[in-house]
């Protein structure tokens, strides 16, 4: 799962790594290896104060926070490109719906003005909305 601070975590009702209902909130001091609270009228016997970093697998975690940088930046740029590919390339504001017969494409509105295709330089001789 992800960590977020209290401002953040306030605000989500599902995890945004796995999309799982939230229904328990750890303290921003046990993500960052500190120890579990203690419930009050616990007796001292019962208490335990192992933090969570102790266990190998939740240092990696909480050192990370599951690696989900590299993911992000990786989706990000996929979404950047699918932009790219879905956006008229001469306004870049509207989604392509035109497409000409060398196979480029922009919306209608810039399309409609074109002469010649504004990717490859040829004359365009028919347009074709989609």
């Amino acid at each position: 799962h992800l960590c977020a601070c209290d401002s953040c975590a306030a605000l989500m009702k599902k995890c945004v790594q796995c999309r799982a209902q939230i229904d328990k909130v750890i303290p921003f001091i046990v993500c960052c290896g500190g120890t579990v609270p203690v419930p009050a009228g616990v007796p001292p016997a019962v208490q335990t104060s192992t933090p969570i970093a102790s266990n190998p697998a939740n240092m990696n975690m909480v050192m990370n926070n599951g690696c989900l940088h590299n993911d992000i930046q990786k989706l990000q740029d996929q979404l950047q490109d699918i932009k790219e590919q879905t956006m008229c390339p001469v306004c870049l504001d509207r989604l392509k719906n035109m497409i000409f017969l060398c196979g480029h494409g922009t919306c209608q509105m810039c399309g409609d003005r074109m002469s010649e295709c504004p990717i490859c330089r040829k004359a365009v001789e028919k347009r074709i909305l989609y």
